[in-house]
């Protein structure tokens, strides 16, 4: 059989540029499908992947910081796009300190992860920008789960000095806020009057809802420790107190009444007449002192004689008060406390009873 005929044809069927035509749709169509199947296994791939980020905003204008919330989406009708999932806010002067954490949906390239053409990683710059702001953050920490910033809650114990009636405002649930949201709770209360008039010596448990480092847990840039001073600012008052106990929102100890004897000597005449059983030192209407007795005696004086003897005598004008009262104390592992301070014979404790205030010395404690 002829291949190829006078009239041009393929074994006399088919006309040759025909066949040809045919053969190139045909290899065109198996390199498509190879393509598409498959291909060469070095080809890179690409495929979407949900990343969670920390971005630490620096120090924010508190204009912008009000409108930066959970569920703030940016670029939502694209493939990549970013979500805020948490906000952490602290005061800082006349602004705000953000963190927020993030979750972001990007584009994995040979196992890395890219947002924006590069990859996801610590100390890079990010930008969010929604139709009510626009700001950007260094990324600090990235991974594959969690959509919660590392904040915790903190218990503490501040103490300060403040005016009697900014205390007595104060109430156990009182909230530290910070654009709406709580940075702290008030625990509890406790304070004693000092020897300054309308002075109140009040300690105050807090708990704070921190942020955590390798370091411990921060507070408006302060490592949460003995010893250093944290902002608190409620509807009632606002003051910055020393943390004398973290981890604990009450004084060390147990609270207790213990009955103790008192002196004080060589005192105006005047002093012993303004006592009475009776009387008690209240704050937050608490009772943290009452005089059960009262006991008064003229004063000793020493003279000598022309003739240089040495003699005793009762002083003409001055007395020694001795008082016995219940004291609201704390008892601890290292002693008695009575208003901060530790409780035993020879100290000076100072009363204040409204209309008379002393101080005496212990003498005895039961």
């Amino acid at each position: 059989m002829v291949v190829i005929d006078e009239q041009g044809r393929l074994f006399g069927l088919v006309n040759l540029v025909d066949a040809l035509v045919v053969l190139v749709v045909l290899a065109i169509l198996v390199a498509g499908v190879t393509f598409v199947i498959g291909g060469d296994s070095d080809t890179p791939t690409s495929d979407t992947a949900v990343r969670y980020a920390t971005l630490d905003l620096g120090v924010q204008p508190a204009y912008v910081a009000t409108h930066i919330s959970e569920g703030d989406a940016v670029q939502p009708d694209n493939v990549e796009n970013m979500t805020i999932t948490d906000v952490y806010s602290l005061k800082t002067g006349d602004g705000r300190h953000l963190y927020t954490r993030v979750r972001i949906n990007g584009m994995i390239h040979d196992e890395t992860v890219t947002y924006d053409g590069d990859p996801l990683r610590v100390g890079r710059n990010l930008s969010l920008t929604t139709p009510a702001y626009a700001t950007s953050g260094t990324i600090t920490a990235v991974d594959a789960t969690t959509p919660d910033l590392p904040v915790g809650e903190t218990d503490v114990l501040l103490r300060t000095t403040l005016p009697a009636d900014a205390v007595d405002a104060m109430r156990t649930g009182d909230e530290y806020r910070i654009d709406g949201r709580t940075v702290a709770t008030v625990q509890s209360v406790m304070a004693h009057k000092t020897d300054t008039p309308g002075q109140v010596r009040a300690y105050v448990g807090v708990t704070y809802r921190t942020y955590r480092t390798n370091d411990g847990p921060q507070f408006a840039g302060t490592h949460v420790r003995e010893g250093v001073t944290l902002p608190l600012e409620t509807d009632a008052t606002a003051f910055d107190g020393e943390v004398v106990r973290v981890g604990a929102t009450e004084p060390r100890g147990t609270e207790a009444t213990r009955t103790v004897r008192l002196e004080i000597e060589n005192t105006d005449p005047d002093l012993g007449d303004a006592l009475r059983t009776g009387m008690t030192e209240r704050v937050r209407g608490e009772t943290v002192v009452e005089l059960t007795d009262i006991a008064v005696e003229p004063s000793t004086m020493v003279v000598t004689s022309q003739d240089g003897n040495v003699y005793r005598r009762e002083h003409p004008v001055e007395e020694d008060v001795t008082l016995t009262a219940d004291l609201r104390v704390r008892e601890t592992n290292a002693g008695l406390q009575f208003k901060g301070a530790p409780l035993r014979h020879g100290r000076t404790v100072f009363l204040d009873f409204g209309t008379v205030t002393v101080e005496a010395t212990v003498v005895s404690v039961e």
